[in-house]
C-alpha cells in the first residue's frame, strides 16, 4: 500500500510539471482537429477500466499522438492504457507498471 501511495503522489507530482506542455499540445492538436476532445476519451476508459484513473499523459510516438492513462485495475495494480487521440481506439495492449 504504501509503494501504491508513493506511487500516486509522484504521479501527481510529475503530471503537473509536464501538464502545462502537455495542455497545451493538446489543446493546439484539437483546435486543429487532429485529435478528439479528452473528455470523451476519457469516459470510454472509464466505461472500460473503471474510474481509478491516476495519470493522463499526451505524448506523440513516432508520428500518432495518443493518451497514456496509469489506471489502477481491481486488483491494485498499476496498468497503462494507450488511446489513439485522433481515434479513440486502444494501440496495443495493456502494459503493467511497477
Amino acid at each position: 500500500m504504501k509503494h501504491l501511495i508513493a506511487l500516486i503522489l509522484i504521479s501527481f507530482a510529475a503530471a503537473a510539471h509536464a501538464d502545462g506542455d502537455d495542455q497545451d499540445r493538446a489543446r493546439e492538436a484539437y483546435e486543429h482537429h487532429e485529435i478528439m476532445p479528452l473528455a470523451k476519451i476519457l469516459a470510454a476508459v472509464k466505461r472500460t477500466y473503471g474510474n481509478n484513473v491516476v495519470d493522463i499523459e499526451f505524448e506523440d510516438h513516432k508520428g500518432q499522438k495518443v493518451y497514456e492513462f496509469e489506471i489502477i485495475d481491481p486488483s491494485g495494480q498499476v496498468i497503462e492504457v494507450v488511446i489513439d487521440a485522433a481515434t479513440g481506439k486502444r494501440v496495443g495492449n495493456e502494459e503493467e507498471k511497477d
